[in-house]
């Protein structure tokens, strides 16, 4: 077994898993941390009156938008984030410069520099780092399992740009929130100078050379084109491939839908953990540890950072900065998707907000262009959920507070900040939705109308970001800004404490950010609060970006089928109650599946070279003492001994003299064991063989 993960970590999971002869792809995240280093436009500022503000790709210093390019650079020192954004932007300007670059706007009429208009073009697009697929032959990859919607952003440029043939497996709420979240994705970074990003970058080669750049983000028709390409499954539910191969989709406790996987070949038994909770106060279904019964392999991904803030405390401080903002009638911004734990951290919001007797001055904002469907699709996944939320279906009651707020209409939803949601405006309210890294979506526009007043307030939750460099083009914002993410994942503590419950695997591959302890021969410790460390029952192993992990597992037996062929020409012979029947043919193995088959010309030439006697059946005395007769020994001396202190059954021991030697025959119920001269052994060799029947 080999994994490789292909992407660093902090980011999304995309694990290659090399088993047998099959390649398994866990998960399918898109790179965002590239998104830190690039300041935001100002306000809804055109791209003429931009060319006299700091570039947004191209500028490598911080500066709050608005500010004038002299304004900025005067003391700046550029971060490394920045330098490695402007050196993904000049790669990516070198790609899109191979084709003839459309004349933009911003480049001075007459301008023969073709290749600093196709970089000014460039610039003028989002472009993300996807996952690297460069020493991968993709169309090998014969599955991909998708843990959770947040893991799947890089699937249709796996599905669409290159030649992948294989099948893609995920529940139903995840192939739908993650449509959801492909559809915000291009509404916020999709939009650029080009009208496609296939213009300016060859469709067979973009994700083929995907470890040398960045890519702007794919189309809407790519999306319904690759969503149409997934299998959908039910928890529990089994899928079989390749003969051997089984799958098993198993509660992750995580968001609604959200899966570990369970992958069974052979005698090979494998976990793959992504993204989970063991939170019981949750609205989805409860983690499911019963994966971890039959495994003999353990594969964690995606856990929570060492020495992160515990759920419920983080809840209570965004509840209590919420209720303060409120209090001074003051906006509050939360960026984040419109999924996840956001249905539990609103229920949590707005009990707070009553206990504190706000709650008939407050309003709720959805903004995102897929709100109303998110909103909608989750409060009909009962089946999807805790036992609790199940209960409430037949009350009748929305398991979700969402749905009774938008009743009352005390929560709305919204495409944009445009239209609608300005005249639909109460003082004061609570903004969901953009996207949490601050650089596109409506939270932008928020920001230049609300992040002047002191009163307002922006809470960032989402624990994946950093949040630090998000807010680093808004620093000179007046606008209140706490840090409260909330990390629902399990950490390595929980990890551990899960696998003792459930049962202790051989071994556990976990990320390299979960170990920091090196010893002395090079391999790594557990960095968790127990002191956790391998054992010769258990074995834990770091993964690191692109270092491919080999991991020896499997069984010294494997089963093989017997072609129809090859089964015709077997006739058993029987032994007593046993038949038995030798076989010998030209092992194939194809699909993980292995096959017997009659062997060729050639093949029965090397067979017939190693061929020998196989001997079947009980030693009997008689037979034994005639063929040694035959060769001249009559009498031997036999003694038979009922029981040998309590170890051995019964016991026959002939005693003779053979060539002047002395010699002897020990017979047992499975064993014979012979004493004599190297040089007599073929003599007695024919007398035992008369014992036997030969096959």
């Amino acid at each position: 077994m080999r994994l490789t993960s292909l992407l660093p970590d902090g980011e999304p999971n995309c694990l290659v898993l090399k088993l047998r002869q099959m390649l398994i792809l866990l998960d399918c995240g898109l790179g965002l941390e590239q998104l830190y280093a690039m300041p935001v436009r100002r306000g809804l500022a055109t791209v003429e009156q931009e060319s006299e503000i700091v570039s947004p790709a191209t500028s490598t210093t911080s500066y709050a938008p608005g500010k004038r390019k002299q304004d900025t650079i005067d003391g700046a020192q550029a971060s490394d984030i920045r330098q490695d954004w402007a050196s993904f932007i000049r790669s990516s300007s070198i790609q899109s410069s191979q084709k003839k670059p459309r004349r933009s706007s911003i480049t001075p009429q007459g301008s023969s520099d073709s290749s600093t208009a196709s970089a000014t073009e460039a610039s003028q697009e989002y472009m993300f780092k996807l996952p690297d697929f460069s020493g991968i032959d993709l169309k090998s990859v014969d599955v991909v399992l998708i843990s959770n919607f947040n893991h799947m952003l890089s699937l249709p440029y796996l599905t669409e740009f290159t030649d992948f043939q294989g099948r893609i497996f995920a529940t139903e709420p995840t192939i739908e929130f993650g449509r959801q979240h492909m559809i915000e994705f291009v509404s916020f970074f999709g939009t650029s100078v080009s009208s496609s990003p296939h213009h300016s970058i060859d469709r067979k080669q973009l994700v083929a050379r995907s470890g040398s750049g960045l890519y702007p983000a794919y189309t809407v028709a790519d999306i319904k084109a690759c969503i149409d390409k997934i299998q959908p499954v039910r928890f529990r539910e089994h899928v079989s491939l390749y003969g051997s191969l089984k799958l098993t989709a198993h509660s992750a406790g995580y968001c609604l839908g959200s899966s570990n996987w369970h992958i069974q070949t052979g005698t090979e038994s494998i976990a793959f953990i992504s993204s989970s909770s063991i939170q019981t106060n949750l609205h989805p279904d409860l983690f499911d540890g019963s994966l971890l019964e039959k495994a003999g392999t353990v594969i964690a991904a995606d856990l929570c950072p060492v020495g992160a803030t515990s759920y419920n405390s983080g809840v209570n401080d965004v509840c209590a900065k919420v209720a303060m903002t409120i209090a001074r009638k003051g906006h509050v911004l939360i960026p984040c998707a419109i999924s996840g734990f956001l249905f539990d951290l609103m229920e949590d919001i707005h009990l707070h907000l009553s206990h504190m007797g706000l709650t008939h001055q407050v309003q709720y904002g959805f903004i995102s262009p897929v709100a109303e469907t998110a909103l909608q699709y989750s409060n009909i996944l009962a089946e999807w959920m805790a036992p609790r939320k199940q209960e409430m279906v037949y009350l009748p009651e929305a398991p979700l507070l969402h749905g009774i707020l938008q009743e009352k209409g005390l929560s709305k939803t919204y495409k944009s900040v445009h239209g609608a949601f300005s005249s639909d405006l109460k003082h004061p309210c609570i903004v969901f939705g953009g996207h949490p890294s601050l650089r596109s979506g409506p939270m932008v526009n928020l920001l230049q109308m609300w992040g002047s007043q002191a009163q307002n307030s922006i809470v960032l939750v989402e624990p994946r970001m950093d949040s630090t460099a998000c807010l680093e083009p808004f620093k000179d914002l007046e606008i209140s800004k706490r840090i409260c993410p909330l990390d629902i994942r399990l950490s390595i503590d929980q990890l551990v404490d899960v696998m003792r419950k459930h049962k202790h695997p051989k071994h556990v591959l976990v990320p390299s950010s979960s170990t920091t302890l090196t010893r002395s021969d090079g391999t790594s410790e557990l960095a968790d609060a127990k002191g956790t460390t391998s054992t010769p029952a258990c074995q834990w192993s770091a993964y690191k970006y692109t270092e491919p992990l080999q991991l020896g597992i499997g069984s010294l037996y494997e089963t093989v089928l017997l072609s129809e062929e090859l089964a015709k020409g077997i006739f058993p012979q029987s032994f007593g109650i046993t038949s038995i029947a030798a076989i010998s043919g030209s092992l194939s193995i194809y699909n993980n599946r292995m096959q017997l088959e009659p062997a060729s010309v050639g093949g029965r030439q090397i067979l017939a070279l190693h061929s020998q006697r196989q001997l079947c059946g009980t030693m009997n005395l008689g037979t034994l003492l005639a063929g040694l007769a035959m060769i001249g020994i009559t009498d031997p001396v036999v003694t038979e001994l009922e029981e040998i202190k309590d170890t051995r059954k019964a016991e026959i021991k002939i005693e003779f003299a053979l060539d002047g030697k002395d010699a002897h025959i020990i017979v047992r119920e499975n064993e014979t064991i012979v004493k004599c001269e190297e040089a007599s052994r073929p003599l007695l060799r024919e007398a035992i063989v008369r014992c036997f029947q030969t096959l």
